[in-house]
């Protein structure tokens, strides 16, 4: 009897190592299952990220060889025309204004905040003063 109950208590210790070992061994194995799956997940955004860039690339390469670009970058580099095509250049004159003032500031120094007026009473006569 006493043989009996130690050979009892010796299967039940085997029987829950043995549990006790399975359960160790999944979740290795579902913690590894995990990193895969997250793996996967990254690389198919990667692949995703990828064939947006190339659909990209490829609407830039069929219009990089379409006709029209072509026609622009032969008129805007190389100056060229179509043979029915007039072409007119217009010139902007220079602003008047602008040419005096840039010479009024040349040869003009700057005043400091002792002389003429102060600052306090230009902002004054900027917001208050019509004239």
């Amino acid at each position: 009897m006493k043989g009996r109950k130690l050979w009892i208590r010796a299967v039940i210790v085997i029987v829950i190592l043995l549990v006790g070992w399975v359960a160790y061994i999944s979740s290795k194995q579902l913690e590894r299952n995990r990193r895969i799956q997250k793996e996967v997940a990254t690389l198919s955004e990667e692949a995703a990220k990828i064939r947006r860039e190339n659909e990209t690339l490829g609407d830039r390469i069929n219009y990089f060889s379409s006709n029209e670009f072509r026609e622009q970058e032969a008129k805007e580099k190389l100056g060229m025309k179509k043979p029915d095509e007039t072409v007119m250049v217009v010139q902007q004159e220079p602003d008047p204004v602008a040419t005096e003032n840039t010479d009024e500031q040349q040869n003009t120094k700057p005043l400091s905040a002792d002389e003429g007026e102060g600052n306090y009473k230009k902002w004054w006569n900027l917001f208050f003063n019509k004239t």
